[in-house]
């Protein structure tokens, strides 16, 4: 009796290194001390706020995170009281795998998802994708390339697989510690590229889309 040998699924195997790799990289990024946290939270946050201040988009994405990632309250906070618009994403309670922006003030209130993610409670106005300059987005990993990859649930892939925002596409900016480099990310179809990612050492500008932002950045990278 002969013996058929199965090829291995290169999908299956591919989805366990990426799982793999995320589980490596929360988990460097969990041993972060809250002394490093803080460092890198107010590095982080002054290489925004200068590009932002030379820019000065009228609506900004950004997000609340959960511990480990960039904390960007600070920064949000001082925009909008400069008169920014600042939206966070809200998840879908109707549809699996979908998020909206929502409108955000620092006087607000916020609620709290399924994942345990701070968010604007509902009622907050809508804020739709060509009305956002910037997005800042957090994440797991990033490579020199602009890949990202995110928790694994494809909230942002999804929320802008289109893209279909001509002259008003927003800017999708990562926001990460350094240690959550790699040299090279799996790559799906359905990826959405980063033009540029903020960590504590200053920028990263990948081509694309991303020469606007490099020429707003000063010659020291600040």
């Amino acid at each position: 009796m002969s013996t058929t040998a199965h090829a291995p699924d290169i999908d299956a195997l591919a989805r366990e290194d990426a799982r793999r790799l995320r589980r490596e990289l929360r988990r460097r990024r969990a041993a972060l001390s809250d002394t490093r946290l803080d460092s890198h939270n107010r590095a982080i946050s002054g290489h925004l706020l200068k590009w932002l201040e030379r820019w000065q988009p009228r609506c900004i994405g950004a997000y609340r995170g959960l511990r480990g990632e960039v904390d960007l309250t600070a920064l949000t906070c001082a925009l909008a009281r400069r008169g920014t618009r600042i939206a966070l994403p809200v998840m879908d309670t109707r549809r699996d795998g979908r998020m909206h922006f929502h409108e955000w003030h620092p006087e607000d209130r916020l609620c709290h998802n399924g994942f345990g993610i701070a968010e604007p409670c509902p009622g907050a106005p809508r804020v739709w994708r060509r009305e956002m300059q910037v997005v800042l987005m957090p994440l797991v990993a990033f490579d020199r390339h602009g890949n990202r990859m995110g928790m694994g649930a494809g909230y942002y892939d999804r929320y802008f697989a289109r893209r279909r925002f001509g002259i008003h596409r927003p800017r999708l900016i990562g926001v990460a510690h350094g240690l959550q480099q790699v040299e090279a990310l799996p790559v799906q179809p359905w990826d959405v590229p980063l033009d540029a990612v903020v960590t504590e050492t200053g920028w990263h500008v990948f081509p694309r889309h991303g020469q606007a932002i490099a020429t707003l950045q000063t010659p020291d990278n600040d």
